[in-house]
């Protein structure tokens, strides 16, 4: 089995995108180099320690309510997240946790407010894309065949998220995409793992994949966020049906791990109910903490109902995305696991 470090360390290269959401050159490699000078004192640090803390993961389908979801339950529940400097250390997150403690970021404030997954402001959750990349091994977000599991550091990845868990105190929450791939690879090294999968209206998925898009990339042809198959994947597809198949398909992934994990280890929310009633989802989410042995304490905030979006585009995709979905359904209902 070959470590993280076993191999130089390349950071993700993401395609270029649209200026509002484009990166800065210099910043990225600022960070980076200060990654490297991080990198082997943190690793160093690490302890051998037992699982003391479950750890949460939000999951489902990219544009399902993630973000959302994920804010809720940083500004909910007295638990570790990673915010946006936690992510700037990304080789060395818990260095990142215990500053974000000292400075005292490690109290949300969320405004409840994202543009496609994208947080501003440094309190916010991050997604932590660069360390779920290297840790898993992945250059970008396509899925991988199962023996790329045999590349992976399940050990060195316990590790460090054991150890940001002992430097929070508390089980740490995270928003981890790539790990949909590898939900129960993880809870066999982690037992008191936990998985929060939110769903949402397929079509309405699909629908704001599209606009996702149009918004990155100013064009509906490239792909954005995972995707399933791998690189090449539905490349002769039009968008309307390339986003009804990673929409039918990541889905599909979740819901054989839900049926061979059960409820004891995933809780299963629909987004609307999540924007109906978001006190009540942070209130069942610790109780799934709770079971896997750590009820972390509720904080004190009454988050107002959200209003549960209509995907966009739908006047003029709706229709077709409707029917892909339908396709992809019955095309890959009875493939094997």
């Amino acid at each position: 089995m070959h470590g993280t470090r076993d191999r130089p360390f390349e950071r993700r290269q993401d395609p270029e995108l649209a200026p509002p959401f484009a990166k800065d050159p210099e910043e990225e490699r600022f960070l980076e180099r200060l990654n490297e000078v991080l990198a082997p004192h943190a690793e160093g640090d690490l302890l051998e320690l037992e699982e003391r803390y479950p750890t949460l993961h939000v999951v489902g389908a990219p544009r399902s309510g993630t973000t959302l979801l994920y804010q809720l339950v940083a500004s909910g529940l007295e638990v570790g997240y990673v915010n946006h400097l936690v992510a700037a250390t990304w080789r060395a997150p818990v260095y990142g946790l215990r500053l974000s403690r000292k400075l005292g970021l490690d109290r949300p404030g969320s405004s409840f407010q994202s543009s496609f997954g994208r947080t501003s402001d440094v309190r916010e959750p991050h997604e932590f894309g660069y360390f779920w990349n290297e840790r898993l091994r992945y250059p970008d977000l396509c899925e991988r065949p199962p023996a790329h599991e045999s590349e992976v550091d399940w050990a060195g990845l316990r590790r460090v998220l054991v150890n940001m868990a002992h430097a929070a105190g508390a089980p740490v929450a995270f928003k981890p995409m790539l790990l949909l791939w590898h939900l129960e690879t993880i809870l066999e090294h982690m037992p008191r793992t936990c998985y929060v999968w939110i769903r949402r209206d397929p079509a309405q998925t699909a629908l704001s994949l599209l606009a996702m898009r149009r918004s990155l990339f100013g064009s509906l042809d490239r792909w954005a966020s995972l995707r399933p198959g791998g690189p090449d994947s539905f490349a002769d597809e039009p968008p309307w049906r390339q986003v009804a198949a990673q929409v039918v398909l990541l889905e599909r992934t979740l819901q054989r791990a839900y049926a061979r994990l059960g409820p004891e280890h995933v809780l299963a929310l629909r987004y609307e109910d999540v924007c109906a009633a978001p006190r009540e989802a942070v209130e069942r989410i610790r109780g799934l903490l709770g079971a896997k042995g750590f009820a972390p304490a509720l904080r004190d905030f009454e988050p107002p109902a959200f209003e549960a979006r209509a995907g966009e585009l739908a006047d003029e995709f709706g229709a077709r995305v409707e029917e892909a979905i339908e396709h992809y359904s019955a095309a890959f209902a009875g493939e094997a696991p």
